[in-house]
């Protein structure tokens, strides 16, 4: 193959990498004189490194003794040389004019070549991770001794930053690549280089050192010694170091303020002491007893109640006596252990109290008669049972004036008159005792009424309800009483508002009342029908009779003439038709609690005054009321 076109030589650049670059070239490109041998070329090049290293020495020692500020800074990971080198002979090279000359070649110390070699190695190492980390397709070169072996170049440069490594540092020999187990899953590599700087990257990763097992050292955990103590030096006894107490000095005020805190107890057990002896002397020592009882616990006692029977001197320390159990109350007669079993009652669960019962079935009449017949009979054949088993005497017959001579066959033939009046005393005993049973279970007019405000609380307990009711005219003198005395009666209490376009009756209570009071409103009161007069017989409508003459004219007097007084008042009064009226439910539902007091009955001629009445909670049902229209048809 043909030799590459070299790069022109820059000015100062005698990195002997290139100079070494081939033998056959010397210093300044010419060919070097055939006549001189490798040994001779080689003392040559080490005779100006030596010159190079002095003269370069000599600046340096210059620069400082002339005092200036210049500074040379020598990484330190640099391998260091010794400031001398020793000289050897070397044999001499001929000249050109035919003689030899023996210049002062500097001989190579040991120590010296040993440190090279490993710089070398650094280098070659260093190199290698740079190519690694550029191209991961590369491999870091194993250790010696495999197979494959790389050719690692130099690199070209120049002077300056540029300046290539010491010759010496360069390992221009071939590094051995031993391929370990983990390059058998990698992709395959070219075998050969097609540019050098591939060719210095292709370099296989190095193998793993081995891991060698570390012994395991046993610590004593018994003993004192600490464990990085143990791990270490392996003694496992050493102590550990006491360290020295330093001085610890009180801070400012700490038995002042322990004095205070002492004196502050000694006060409130004083102050205690004076309030126990004037709450003595003022009889008050039983309250503050008790008191204390229930805040601070008792101590425990001496035996248990429930071990107390079984010891005979009440102590705990008849468990120690030589006879042991024997000894105790279990086995003799004394002892409150019996082949006896005793069942204790039963306590009721606390969350039964909060269960909810079956409510009862509401059953029909036709029902609740069947059910009394049934357990009347069950009772009759009960006490049958029991005359015939002889618990209980049999029932004298009872004697009627037509089972007469069925029951007393012959007492009736010898003295009929005697037993008839017999037995009419004991119908007659019979029938009083029947009556008098009868009122004593009657009840009294105030037990009646208790009776009936009760009924009324039950049905209140189950929820509060209201209506309101719109009347088209209220000015009946009868309407008017049985709308009050009926909301009385049912326990109602409410409002009734009186207008010249209509009326409002407001009512609240239990459901039962307002159901019933619904009722009344709307089935059983005749809103059309004018009330009597009163005095007004009532026998008179119905015949068309007047008075007793049959005149009609109700002059005679009496209960005629009182008739005619009222009729009399009733046209002076204002007479309104009740042709068209009628009542209407205008609303109905729960409610939460009561807003009157009693049912009351107001005249407001206006609007605003109805709802000044009502109040706030009621004043909108006046606008229903007032915008309702019912069921009319058309």
């Amino acid at each position: 193959m043909s030799a590459l076109p070299k790069r022109p030589r820059e000015a100062g650049d005698d990195s002997p990498a290139k100079k070494l670059k081939s033998d056959s070239t010397s210093a300044n490109g010419a060919a070097a004189p055939p006549s001189l041998s490798g040994d001779a070329l080689i003392a040559q090049r080490r005779a100006e490194i030596a010159a190079k290293m002095a003269s370069f020495r000599a600046m340096q020692g210059g620069a400082a003794a002339a005092g200036g500020g210049g500074k040379i800074t020598i990484p330190s990971s640099a391998p260091k040389l010794p400031s001398t080198l020793p000289t050897r002979p070397l044999p001499s090279a001929p000249t050109a004019s035919g003689s030899t000359s023996a210049p002062a070649v500097p001989a190579i110390d040991p120590e010296l070549a040993k440190r090279v070699a490993e710089a070398k190695r650094l280098v070659a190492a260093s190199l290698a991770s740079k190519a690694v980390k550029e191209n991961p397709y590369m491999t870091m070169p194993a250790a010696a001794g495999g197979k494959k072996k790389t050719q690692v170049e130099a690199v070209q440069q120049g002077s300056g930053l540029k300046m290539a490594a010491h010759p010496l540092l360069l390992d221009t020999a071939p590094t051995a690549v031993v391929a370990s187990k983990k390059d058998k899953y990698k992709p395959m590599q070219p075998k050969f280089a097609s540019i050098k700087a591939n060719a210095r990257n292709n370099t296989p990763t190095p193998t793993p050192m081995p891991i060698v097992p570390v012994k395991e050292i046993k610590i004593n955990p018994y003993t004192s010694g600490a464990a990085s103590v143990a791990e270490t030096s392996g003694f496992e006894g050493a102590p550990k170091e006491r360290a020295g107490r330093g001085f610890k000095f009180n801070q400012k005020g700490k038995y002042v303020n322990l004095a205070n805190q002492m004196r502050q107890e000694a006060q409130l057990e004083a102050l205690k002491q004076r309030i126990a002896e004037s709450a003595r002397k003022a009889g008050l020592d039983s309250e503050f007893e008790t008191l204390e009882k229930n805040i601070r616990r008792e101590p425990p006692p001496d035996v248990e109640w429930w071990d107390a029977a079984l010891l005979p001197n009440k102590s705990y320390s008849d468990l120690d006596l030589p006879e042991g159990l024997a000894g105790l109350n279990i086995r003799n007669e004394s002892s409150p252990i019996t082949i006896y079993v005793q069942h204790p009652i039963a306590i009721p669960a606390p969350w039964d109290k909060f269960t909810v019962g079956a409510k009862p079935l509401m059953l029909t009449k036709k029902e609740q008669k069947k059910l009394r017949k049934q357990r009347r009979q069950a009772e009759q054949q009960d006490k049958q049972d029991r005359v015939r088993m002889g618990l209980i005497p049999p029932d004298p017959p009872k004697i009627r004036l037509a089972n007469l001579m069925k029951v007393l066959t012959s007492d009736a033939v010898q003295d009929p008159t005697k037993v008839e009046a017999r037995v009419r005393r004991e119908v007659a005993m019979r029938k009083k005792n029947h009556e008098k049973m009868n009122e004593e279970r009657k009840l009294t007019d105030e037990q009646r009424r208790e009776k009936l405000e009760a009924k009324k609380h039950s049905e209140e307990q189950k929820g509060l309800f209201g209506a309101a009711f719109k009347i088209k005219t209220l000015s009946d003198p009868s309407h008017r009483f049985k709308v009050r005395k009926n909301a009385e009666q049912y326990g109602l209490t409410g409002l009734c508002i009186f207008n010249p376009s209509f009326a409002l009756v407001i009512v609240e209570g239990s459901a039962k009342a307002i159901k019933q009071y619904s009722r009344l409103m709307l089935v059983r009161i005749a809103w059309t029908e004018a009330s009597r007069a009163r005095g007004e017989d009532y026998y008179d409508d119905v015949t068309g009779a007047g008075d007793g003459d049959g005149n009609g004219d109700g002059t005679a007097g009496g209960v005629g003439g009182a008739s005619v007084k009222g009729k009399e008042k009733a046209e002076e009064e204002e007479v309104v038709s009740l042709e068209n009226n009628k009542c209407e439910k205008v609303w109905e539902g729960p409610l939460r609690e009561r807003t009157f007091t009693a049912f009351k009955a107001r005249s407001c001629p206006t609007d605003g005054s109805a709802k000044e009445v009502l109040g706030g909670k009621w004043a909108s049902y006046w606008d229903a009321a007032k915008t309702f229209v019912g069921d009319e048809v058309v």
